[in-house]
């Protein structure tokens, strides 16, 4: 028996009361898990309740601190043993046995005391289950401000195909204004004479749905009740809005009882997205109510101050001051407005209206108004279910305001298990679908500023408000903190971010107990007081972006057992990994983009576990002059040590210039020999966008992400790569005509390959690498291509599932390759980028029958683009067009954007005149869906 070995020198009670203890609290620890997520269900019921709220608290650490101890208890199992060559790695056996007996007392406490806060809780439950029917509410006038294009949308959604039974949905996050926005269309003039008759309800919680069904009928008028079940047509054209259907049941029993006949129009009104696509069925009958504007707040903001006025000209002082405020509130109305309903009452100055700034950037909740607010937005929480909370707490390891990149999330959500295989999907496309519930939910918000993928979300921030409510509730639970922003007084930390404050950060940092941080992530500078050292269980080192982190700040990074997620992506100062990342058995994710390693040592092979593994430069970076950058500090660095001084030998600045190009031998001089021999090897005639790896990457066989690999750094890499069987997502760099061959075959043996990316630098490129007749994979759904191509390999026509296609410096023919790639039938996403056709002029010809599923297509850096033509019946799906740095195109250079039949936003990025934006605008015009443009320029 492995704990008899593991004991040897204790006596048989001993060990025996040790396996007792570690089975009990294996069973209870899944026990708790179970009653956290039972007791977090039913959380706003007990919120009055200090007790119970407690009691939920000790139970979330005990859960906590069982895990822990459970980690650290497996690690002296290993065999062999990662801290054999060092008993500081590990807590002593002992001392894991007395914090065992700990544990199942405390277990056995809260055991105790279960049933009577069970009791409790169900008792709360009970009493909330007393609250009346539905509420009917009585028409009224209501104010609309800062909406009032949102008002002529729905009035012109509710016109379209008027006779058609149809339900509507209309959707956003609580306090949003849907139902000030709906009841305010369903009070206009065009409604009320389009309505005969009209019923508004609001659906109460507790639901029942009886009594909504009998205060339908009323609603609209005594001679309606044959309406309702019997299936009788109504002559009279009838209106009914149900407001605040939170759940599909809800829905489910109301509808088999309303009346369908086409007289009938139906406005559901919900927070939840699933609901209003359950109600609605059909995209253009649901309809998302966003944030305000900044005019639009800022207009609010004035008439609610200002009692009905909103044309009070403000001074630069206040104006300041006002759109400090809109922005805190992040253009939610009910923030604005409770906010501004405070304000009304006072004096209306400059310092009154800073002194509330100063309350709302602290965060400060003293002021009743600011826990109104807290309050109301509170069910943005409280309503989501577990295993969504626990994500949106997670967030709080990033800094209000910070722009948090989509996939950096994602993973983390898998690594701390918030998201999970299912029997049909993988653990991060389930993370990826709690993200888009959270956009639906419009708790975060996509930022489009910094989108360079078309057609995802790159980056997204969290409510201002909303953050403000999670961090509360994170440092309540003692979930996490963020040092700089706020101080600690936190008895245990668990997700610690730092942002680097000087001296007031080093002092938080010593005087915080940090042996029970999971996760540490860092802002800014990186500060050598710092010490990785004293947290054990560490699962979580995210340092991406950090600047100042040197390759010795990682020299013990192998005293870390438990890491899983490591991220170095972009510290530029980072050249070597240490060999101790070989001790890292448990390590999922390792992100090295974006810094100057160019060799993966050995000791990466070591990593059994690794799921994703990022190098070479940082996706969407395809700007070379971020690498030569790189490589000029690089053998600054280098050469200033070796020589004694920051000149380059006679010869060498070419290497500095290089891009691709082998240096001429003859050139060289003796002395610049032993450069070439020291330097890097792929300085020396390879790209700058891969790394080398070393000998034995098949053994990675978990690998479901890998890139970017520089295939021409050793012949048998591909041999390797071919054996790496689960991979998902592949990118490759250094293809030529000699190696390209193998790596089409190398591909091709990677069934399950969705995503893939292919670069060759310099003149020859991949022009004649990807001719060869080879079975490729057919079910590829995502394709770049970087380098000079000039011909489109004769498989991409195979590629019939194809969504997204990315070119790049492939100098193809125009018309040819358009013609075929327009053939594709799921090709959704286009990304055409700088140099992929020839020509001096490039005009581009839409024409009906091809591009059928396009939705989104992005242009970026062609100098040559002079035009736009789209024929009537091109491009049907098209939603979005985005157009950067395209600054030559003519001033009449779009033509036919009003036969785009789904457009719904053109992006420019760019400087360009009057005339041709006014020829743009007009027509957008005349577009019959309004396309929105979005223009930004340096």
């Amino acid at each position: 028996m492995v704990l008899m070995q593991l004991h040897h020198r204790s006596n048989k009670k001993e060990v025996d009361t040790l396996e007792e203890d570690v089975d009990f609290i294996k069973t209870e620890f899944v026990m708790m898990k179970s009653a956290l997520m039972d007791v977090v269900e039913k959380r706003s019921q007990m919120a009055a309740s200090r007790s119970l709220s407690t009691w939920f608290r000790l139970l979330f650490g005990l859960a906590h601190n069982v895990e822990d101890c459970l980690m650290e208890f497996y690690l002296h199992l290993e065999k062999p043993s990662r801290a054999a060559c060092s008993k500081q790695l590990l807590l002593p056996r002992g001392t894991i046995a007395k914090r065992m007996r700990s544990l199942r007392n405390q277990i056995k406490q809260v055991n105790t005391s279960s049933d009577h806060y069970n009791s409790a809780i169900s008792s709360s439950g009970a009493q909330s289950q007393l609250n009346t029917g539905p509420t009917v509410v009585a028409s009224r006038n209501v104010p609309l401000i800062g909406r009032e294009k949102e008002k002529s949308d729905l009035i012109q959604l509710i016109y379209q195909e008027g006779e058609q039974h149809r339900v509507m949905s209309v959707y956003g996050m609580v306090g949003i204004g849907k139902t000030t926005l709906v009841r305010s269309v369903y009070e206009s003039q065009e409604i009320s004479t389009l309505f005969k008759q009209r019923a508004w309800v609001t659906i109460s919680h507790p639901f029942n749905h009886h009594d909504i069904l009998a205060s339908l009928p009323r609603e609209l008028d005594a001679q309606s009740y044959s309406l309702f079940g019997s299936g009788t047509q109504s002559s009279r054209r009838c209106l009914i809005i149900l407001d605040d259907i939170l759940y599909i049941e809800e829905w489910n029993l109301i509808q088999p009882h309303l009346p369908e006949d086409t007289s009938t129009h139906i406005i559901v009104i919900t927070r939840e997205a699933s609901v209003a696509k359950h109600c609605s069925t059909t995209d253009k009958n649901i309809y998302k109510l966003e944030y305000l504007e900044d005019n639009e707040a800022l207009e609010l903001f004035k008439n609610k101050v200002f009692m009905g006025s909103s044309d009070i000209d403000l001074n630069d002082d206040m104006t300041i001051q006002a759109k400090l405020i809109t922005n805190e509130c992040d253009g939610h109305p009910l923030a604005i407005t409770t906010i501004a309903g405070f304000l009304a009452r006072k004096p209306k100055t400059t310092m009154e209206w800073k002194k509330l700034n100063d309350d709302l950037s602290a965060g400060s909740r003293s002021n009743p108004n600011l826990e109104t607010i807290s309050r109301a937005l509170a069910p943005s929480y409280d309503d989501l279910p577990y295993h969504l909370k626990l994500c949106l707490l997670y967030i709080c390891v990033f800094p209000k305001g910070h722009n948090i990149r989509r996939k950096r999330l994602v993973r983390r959500w898998v690594i701390e298990d918030y998201a999970s295989n299912t029997h049909n999907m993988s653990a991060e496309q389930v993370g990826e679908r709690y993200f888009q519930e959270f956009i639906n939910r419009s708790i975060i918000r996509p930022l489009e500023t910094v989108t360079h993928n078309a057609g995802s979300i790159d980056y997204c921030q969290v409510h201002s408000l909303i953050h403000d409510i999670i961090a509360s509730k994170s440092k309540e639970e003692n979930h996490g903190i963020v040092l700089g922003h706020s101080s600690n007084n936190q008895d245990t930390i668990r997700h610690l971010s730092i942002i680097s404050k000087g001296k007031m950060g080093k002092d938080m940092l010593e005087s915080s107990d940090l042996s029970h941080v999971r996760s540490v992530t860092v802002f800014g500078e990186w500060t050598s007081d710092f010490n990785l050292g004293t947290m054990r269980l560490l699962r979580v080192l995210d340092l991406e972006g950090t600047f100042g982190l040197k390759d010795h700040d990682l020299k013990k990074i192998g005293n870390l057992l438990l890491l899983k997620y490591l991220s170095l992506r972009g510290c530029v100062d980072i050249y070597h990994l240490p060999n101790g990342l070989g001790k890292l058995w448990d390590l999922q994710m390792l992100d090295v983009s974006g810094t100057s390693i160019i060799k993966l040592p050995k000791a990466v092979t070591k990593l059994k576990k690794l799921l994703y593994l990022r190098a070479g430069n940082v996706p969407n970076d395809d700007d070379t002059s971020s690498s030569k950058l790189k490589m000029s500090r690089y053998l600054s660095k280098w050469l200033q040590k070796e020589t004694g001084d920051g000149e380059l030998p006679q010869g060498s600045a070419k290497i500095v210039q290089l891009g691709t190009t082998s240096l001429n031998n003859e050139k060289k001089s003796d002395k610049y020999h032993k450069y070439k021999v020291l330097l890097p090897t792929f300085m020396f005639g390879r790209d700058m966008h891969g790394v080398e790896t070393p000998d034995g990457i098949s053994e990675l066989d978990v690998l479901h992400t890998l890139g970017v690999v520089n295939v021409a750094s050793r012949k048998a890499i591909l041999d390797e790569i071919e054996k790496l069987t689960k991979l998902h997502k592949l990118g490759l760099t250094g293809i030529n005509k000699k190696n390209s061959q193998g790596v089409l075959c190398a591909i091709a043996k990677l069934t399950l390959l969705r995503s893939l990316s292919l670069r060759a630098e310099g003149k020859p490129g991949l022009h004649g690498c990807l001719d060869h007749d080879i079975s490729l994979l057919k079910n590829l759904h995502s394709l770049k291509l970087y380098g000079n191509l000039v011909i489109l390999p004769t498989w991409i026509t195979q590629l019939q599932h194809l969504v997204k296609l990315k070119l790049q410096s492939t100098q193809l023919e125009l018309a040819f390759s358009m013609e075929v790639l327009g053939k594709l039938p799921h090709l959704a996403i286009l990304q055409l980028w700088k140099d992929s056709f020839q020509g001096e002029e490039i005009i581009y010809h839409f024409q009906q029958g091809l591009f059928p599923s396009l939705v989104m297509l992005e242009l970026s850096d062609q100098d040559g683009l002079k035009s736009f033509r789209f024929m009537n019946g091109a491009l049907p799906r098209l939603q979005s067009l985005y157009v950067e740095n395209c600054i030559h195109v003519d001033n009449n250079g779009f033509s036919g954007m009003s036969f785009l039949p789904s457009l719904k936003e053109v992006m420019l990025n760019g400087d360009y005149n009057n005339k041709f934006m006014d020829n743009l605008r007009a027509q957008l015009t005349q577009n019959q869906n309004q396309p929105v443009l979005k223009w930004a320029w340096a």
